[in-house]
């Protein structure tokens, strides 16, 4: 079996985006009827693939306000967790809603030797539908890091949730 080594940001991303455009393709034709489940108290878990890639989980509040977080670890060199505060919206005559909102990144970095903390600010902006008691979504996520050093990223990520309580 051979590896292929992304070498590129731009290699990288078009690789991300004929995944993201698979997943949503797919998921449109092979999932039953779409409905949204966007109550105050849904709470969903699933994961993400990207930067940063892990765990995610999803609790919706009243007036189409979500906040979504997202785990991720190395397991040896960082661990970091997104928060974000999302405004939800169902495009017109579409199974899409369009969610964006503001957020904080915070983590540790060199766990293997002596931890320096990751702090930073970010905004997270994407599409997402709902077919039955799954949440497919991607989005983008641009994020100014200030802590250890200063570093600007943008990052964009597709992903699955499982409503587990629905109320």
């Amino acid at each position: 079996m051979k590896w292929v080594v992304l070498r590129d940001r731009t290699q990288t991303f078009r690789l991300w985006a004929s995944s993201l455009l698979a997943v949503i393709g797919a998921s449109l034709l092979l999932l039953p009827s779409a409905s949204a489940q966007r109550q105050p108290g849904a709470t969903g878990v699933g994961f993400q693939v990207g930067q940063p890639g892990g765990l995610v989980l999803k609790l919706y509040q009243p007036d189409s306000v979500a906040y979504d977080a997202v785990l991720t670890s190395d397991a040896d060199d960082f661990a970091v967790a997104h928060v974000h505060r999302l405004w939800e919206r169902a495009l017109p005559n579409s199974p899409l809603h369009f969610y964006l909102g503001p957020g904080l990144m915070a983590g540790a970095g060199r766990l293997s030797s002596t931890p320096r903390l990751r702090l930073g600010l970010s905004t997270e902006a994407g599409l997402n539908f709902y077919a039955e008691r799954f949440e497919v979504f991607l989005h983008l996520t641009p994020t100014l890091r200030f802590l250890p050093t200063s570093h600007v990223a943008l990052d964009g990520n597709v992903g699955l949730r499982y409503y587990l309580r629905f109320p």
